[in-house]
């Protein structure tokens, strides 16, 4: 084989880079919406009293893939980073009802399309841009960078990557001139402790993180053509070194998108029951649209999904091209950040649908933290996703001081804290001052990290409330929803962790607080008042927030 990494080779890698950066960002929204189109009619149905809940489980195996989607434009930036191609985070908008082009991608000339809909509308399209290419000739790399398929793409992309590795590989850094370890790489929480690859600090790691983004998406074509450092799983199945660990989706995560997809599209309830169990987008409000969103009206809550929409575009470029998106709250602790902007989707996302109208995603350039505080303070009355401003100057004062955050409720270790700065004695806040987070290891609490998964792993790596020792260590979704109780799926060995399935997780995290704290007895009331024109509710606010595991 020949031996030199050519520079027409090299620009060909760089944009091939680019190009994936592209495609894996605009599978993001485009699953988002599908994922929050199931009401809430479909989340509760359970058809044995309570002991499975088929529908939200379908919803979080298509949220699983989105999320892993995220983690794959993590990798392709990384990739993009480690071979000095600054990646470009493309300003992108897609309208409701408009025919969308998937970047990157077409067949016989003609653009691959489809529309944003609901999980039954667009399962079809999700497939198509997963599909493997099984007894398929791969294509050349060209300078377009244009594909049939995905498949293509990737094995394009990684062709280019074998031939640089071929020829690199023995090579010391300083006879490198194309790749940079540790340059401006991104491990974002949750992600760094749940997958085995993730920075870039040395050319055996731009294998790996190629190998997990085709070995999770399309499946085994592309590293059974390639062959050399490339590896995947058969049949769909995903080899265990990249697959998650510690994550709430680990079951969903051993097998690829592809997979998974024609899984969700076979599982689909009867087509006559889609109106009960999907939104869609009739222009007819839901019985599901709460009465302060209906009362801000469907106009201005898009406007806002676009304007986050605009800044989380915004500053997912210079995280990614300042290498620091994964610190809490990116761009600054005191003012709405990164997190904030990406847990939005999870509850402005079904309100739109709730409206009767298919989400869009518009961008507008220079939108600025300053702009998004007073959108989020209207359209989050229960602080869901952002904190009021009383409560950032609050947590910005604890951390300088180095005191705890709490992750929920009646969890507050003194006065003053909890949601809003209201509490008067241990055990009386009125809600959660720790980061905003639903992944395990994105908490910024301890000894309060309980999420309710019961994983298949040791005793002392579970995300039991009381039990992480540290930020970062703690389990799943801040605040802890009313509706949160220790997975009813879980198998594990552990006789303790046996006694906690179905129970209720807040009540635990609250007996064990009170354990921790040596009360004699907690608060029977907690705090409620106004801060500015604000009433602050903790049980609104946690009844508010969709469990994670049921």
């Amino acid at each position: 084989m020949d031996k030199t990494f050519t520079a027409t080779e090299l620009k060909l890698l760089k944009k091939h880079l680019q190009a994936i950066v592209e495609v894996e960002f605009f599978t993001i929204p485009f699953y988002l919406t599908a994922v929050y189109s199931f009401t809430q009619t479909a989340l509760n149905y359970t058809p044995d009293g309570g002991k499975s809940y088929p529908l939200n489980d379908l919803q979080q195996e298509t949220l699983s893939v989105a999320v892993q989607e995220m983690y794959h434009l993590q990798l392709a930036c990384n990739l993009a980073n480690a071979f000095d191609v600054k990646p470009l985070i493309p300003h992108l908008s897609f309208r409701a009802g408009q025919t969308l082009k998937v970047p990157h991608l077409e067949e016989k000339g003609k653009e691959l399309e489809t529309r944003f809909g609901n999980l039954p509308a667009v399962i079809k399209a999700m497939i198509e841009v997963e599909t493997p290419d099984p007894d398929h000739t791969f294509p050349e790399p060209n300078p377009d960078v244009i594909y049939s398929s995905i498949s293509d793409l990737y094995h394009a992309t990684l062709q280019l990557l074998k031939k640089y590795h071929l020829v690199f590989k023995t090579n010391a850094l300083d006879k490198d001139p194309h790749f940079t370890p540790d340059h401006r790489q991104v491990a974002y929480n949750g992600f760094d402790t749940q997958y085995n690859y993730n920075k870039i600090s040395q050319r055996s790691e731009v294998v790996h993180v190629a190998n997990a983004i085709a070995d999770q998406g399309e499946g085994n074509e592309i590293a059974k053509s390639l062959g050399g450092p490339f590896m995947a799983g058969d049949d769909g199945n995903i080899l265990p070194k990249y697959q998650s660990n510690g994550s709430r989706f680990d079951d969903y995560n051993k097998v690829t998108h592809y997979k998974r997809f024609e899984g969700i599209r076979d599982a689909l309830p009867p087509e006559a029951d889609w109106p009960g169990y999907f939104y869609s987008a009739n222009g007819s409000p839901s019985p599901d649209l709460l009465p302060w969103a209906r009362a801000l009206g469907y106009g201005k809550l898009q406007s806002s999904l676009n304007a986050i929409w605009s800044y989380l575009i915004d500053t997912l470029q210079s995280g990614f091209q300042d290498g620091k998106l994964q610190q809490p709250n990116y761009p600054d602790i005191n003012q709405p950040g990164f997190n904030e902007a990406m847990l939005t989707f999870k509850y402005l996302i079904p309100i739109i649908w709730q409206w009767g109208q298919c989400p869009s995603f518009v961008y507008r350039e220079g939108v600025t933290p300053d702009q998004i505080q007073p959108i989020m303070d209207e359209i989050d009355p229960l602080c869901l996703f952002h904190w009021d401003q009383r409560t950032r100057e609050l947590r910005a004062q604890a951390q300088k001081a180095g005191e705890p955050l709490n992750s929920c409720q009646g969890l507050n270790d003194c006065a003053g804290q909890g949601w809003g700065g209201l509490a008067t004695q241990k055990g009386d806040g009125a809600c959660a001052t720790a980061d905003f987070h639903t992944c395990s290891g994105g908490n910024d609490c301890k000894y309060q990290g309980g999420c309710g998964f019961l994983l298949d792993l040791p005793a002392s790596k579970e995300w039991i409330p009381n039990e992480n020792q540290k930020a970062g260590e703690g389990g799943c979704q801040t605040p802890i929803s009313t509706g949160q109780v220790f997975d009813r799926k879980a198998k594990p060995d552990d006789p303790r962790l046996k006694q906690l399935i179905g129970h209720n997780v807040w009540q635990e995290a609250r007996a064990l607080f009170q354990k921790r704290e040596k009360l004699d007895r907690l608060p029977n009331q907690f705090a409620s008042g106004k801060i500015g024109d604000t009433t602050y509710d903790g049980d609104a606010r946690r009844s508010a927030v969709q469990p994670t595991s049921k």
